[in-house]
């Protein structure tokens, strides 16, 4: 039982999810929108003022941006859904973009003026499937620093394969079914401009229009038979030769499109007039331009109406409605009959107006019916929004109503410009000195509190700059920034590995590389670290790596077998900063770790009987998992002699030695030779 509970619970949330995505995707296009009714706006004003220029090109304006729409939708989609992944932005909406084309080729949704696609639910099913793939596959970014590039390559191509070779499956099925589909609505003996059968057409175009089908797109051949026999009727009606018909092609664009499909003019009404819900009333100011003009995409996928089963009912009902109280208006002789054939982006009033031959009871008959529909909706609209105000609450603990997934996405979209902004500094400043070539190695000193002879030394990279200076690391966080540590961490190998090809090393003495957990964590790691030992001819005795206690925290088995692996060709394992994270001593004993370093945060914390209690207690524990115990950061006498009597094997610090170039490394070996012979 409770199981059940749990599954419904979830498909809850789910189904609450899919609503918020597709809110925040129809914010993201806003300004294409806006922009667009903003056109029609101007091309309707110029007609009227009869400059039929800038009326036209406004018009094309009007038309191209919404052709583009549906792309834009797909792009938009793929962008949002992308953040839900472990893949990159730009593949996935690559993989969205190619499926979306694929299915609009094969289902000939593809519009006749661009050749771009033009259904807005195939735009979001391309996107869906994309999510769906990159999730069940759990497709990565590929980086091209990664060790491992040449796997992922593979990889991807693979995928990219497999996934147009599905996409072109699938756009093989979709076009079968559309097909099948249309020639079952098609085979439906309903006459349109009857009673009955103009019942069963407007519930199919409201059905079609509730999950995101055109309908009268897909009827366009029912379309055009109205409309033919429309102009019939009209031109036998004005020769004296017929009565007109009461239902006919101005009837349905007059009253039963108004604000677009659902006549959803109503909807944004109600909204307005009822709602509580900010977003949502943003949302309807914002749709209300395109709304005048007919155009309800914004409401279709922003509230969102489609798959929304509480909006559903009266988006399909709403039309039916207004069909009957249109019919029975024009048949008991309250109003005459629709005498014009009025364009299906006339705003509101304006074409009840005209499609009744410039007649105000025309107007009045749209009122009725708007008002009505308010009326209708409001019911299903409340349902709704209390469940999506529930939803905020319970979901949104730390933050209000204000903040909600429309202000958050907005932040997110800034961000995202922000961070691009970063990142292409960031890569401009590596490229210079990466093409520099300015890096070098030094090299700070450890040595052993009994044993001075058996030194080592930590190499520790630095940029010289143009003018010969030497500059702190502080790049790395540039790389960081990138995702390039693997990158930085193989130049790091093979400069320190060349420099000790120049140093007269003994069996005891080591040169420590710092590895981060990007690179640490890559499968072939180890594989390419021996194999750079193998291209300098350099012993694996004579290397040791540290990581942090970050890499340990991740628990990865990977990394396990990789430090197994090193420690197998005679390579040491020392964890740095011991002391400042959470590891703890059983990680000590899990990980095949010969040395600690204990972090200078530690020792300066050693000021109290607490702190230095500590102190000589980790070191306890380095001895207790048999490692070595550096103390790190050791800069005066009474700090090292602090760390000796702790019992610490070696020092490292300024008291002994500041970072030093390759050249004082090689006078200090051969001194330390000299004296041991």
């Amino acid at each position: 039982m409770r199981s059940s509970h749990q599954k419904f619970k979830a498909s809850h949330l789910a189904s609450h999810s899919y609503i918020y995505d597709l809110s925040a995707i129809a914010l993201l296009l806003l300004p294409l929108t806006l922009s667009n009714a903003i056109a029609v706006l101007l091309g309707h004003t110029f007609s009227h003022l009869d400059y039929a220029a800038a009326s036209n090109l406004f018009f094309h304006l009007s038309n191209l941006l919404i052709n583009i729409y549906p792309l834009s939708f797909c792009v938009i989609a793929g962008y949002y859904l992308s953040h839900k992944t472990t893949f990159s932005s730009a593949s996935f909406i690559i993989y969205s973009v190619t499926l979306f084309y694929l299915l609009s080729i094969e289902s000939g949704s593809l519009s006749a003026s661009f050749n771009f696609p033009n259904n807005p639910l195939l735009a979001l099913l391309s996107a869906s499937i994309t999510y769906l793939y990159c999730y069940r596959f759990n497709l990565q970014q590929l980086e091209p620093q990664s060790l491992d590039f040449s796997s992922r390559l593979f990889k991807h191509v693979f995928h990219f394969f497999l996934f147009i070779s599905s996409a072109l499956f699938l756009s093989k099925i979709m076009a079968k079914l559309v097909t099948y589909f249309t020639a079952l609505i098609g085979s439906i003996n309903a006459d349109p401009l009857t009673f009955s059968g103009g019942i069963v057409y407007q519930t199919i175009l409201g059905l079609l229009g509730a999950i995101g089908i055109n309908g009268h797109n897909m009827l366009f051949t029912i379309k055009q038979a109205i409309y033919a026999n429309t102009q019939q009727n009209m031109a036998d009606w004005a020769a004296g030769e017929a009565s007109l018909n009461i239902i006919n092609q101005g009837f349905y664009d007059a009253f039963l499109s108004m604000g677009g499909s659902g006549n959803t003019i109503s909807l944004l009404l109600c909204i307005l007039l009822f709602s509580k819900e900010k977003n949502h009333i943003m949302l309807a100011l914002t749709a209300l331009p395109l709304v005048m003009f007919n155009i309800n995409e914004v409401l279709l996928f922003g509230l969102p109406i489609i798959f929304n089963p509480l909006l559903i009912v009266p988006f399909v009902a709403l039309p039916i409605i207004s069909f009957l109280m249109t019919y029975l208006a024009i048949f008991s002789g309250i109003i005459s009959p629709v005498t014009n054939i009025v364009d299906w982006m006339t705003p509101p009033l304006f074409s009840g107006y005209i499609a009744m031959g410039d007649n105000i009871e025309g107007t009045l008959l749209q009122l009725v019916i708007i008002i009505t529909g308010i009326f209708v909706y409001r019911p299903f609209y409340l349902a709704f929004a209390g469940k999506y105000a529930l939803h905020n609450k319970s979901s949104i603990t730390n933050a209000s109503v204000e903040k909600s997934i429309f202000q958050h996405l907005l932040t997110n979209v800034r961000t995202s410009a922000a961070s691009s902004l970063v990142h292409s500094s960031a890569q401009k400043r590596l490229s210079q000195m990466l093409h520099k070539d300015g890096f070098v190695m030094y090299y700070q000193l450890l040595q052993p509190i009994v044993k001075k002879d058996a030194i080592s030394f930590e190499a520790l990279l630095r940029y010289q700059d143009s003018a010969g200076n030497i500059c702190p690391p502080t790049f790395i966080s540039d790389f960081q920034l990138l995702k390039m540590m693997p990158t930085l961490d193989k130049l790091v190998i093979d400069k320190v590995l060349a420099d000790m090809q120049k140093m007269p090393l003994s069996h005891n003495q080591r040169i420590a590389i710092n590895i981060s957990v990007a690179s640490i964590e890559e499968e072939g790691f180890a594989e390419h670290l021996i194999s750079r030992l193998e291209y300098f001819s350099i012993p694996p005795q004579w290397l040791e790596i540290e990581i942090t206690e970050e890499a340990i925290l991740n628990n990865s088995d990977n990394l396990l077998n990789t430090l197994e692996i090193l420690r197998s060709y005679g390579i040491k394992i020392a964890m740095d900063d011991f002391g400042t994270g959470y590891a703890s001593f059983p990680h000590l004993l899990k990980y095949p770790f010969d040395k600690i370093k204990l972090d200078r945060s530690l020792l300066l914390d050693a000021t109290t009987p607490k702190g230095k209690q500590l102190y000589q207690l980790i070191t306890k524990m380095g001895h207790i998992a048999e490692c070595d115990v550096v103390a790190e950061g050791i800069e005066t006498e009474e700090e090292f002699k602090f760390v000796a009597d702790c019992g610490v094997d070696k020092i490292q610090g300024f008291l002994i030695s500041r970072p030093m170039p390759l050249s004082d490394v090689q006078k200090l070996l051969k001194l330390q030779d000299r004296i041991q012979s």
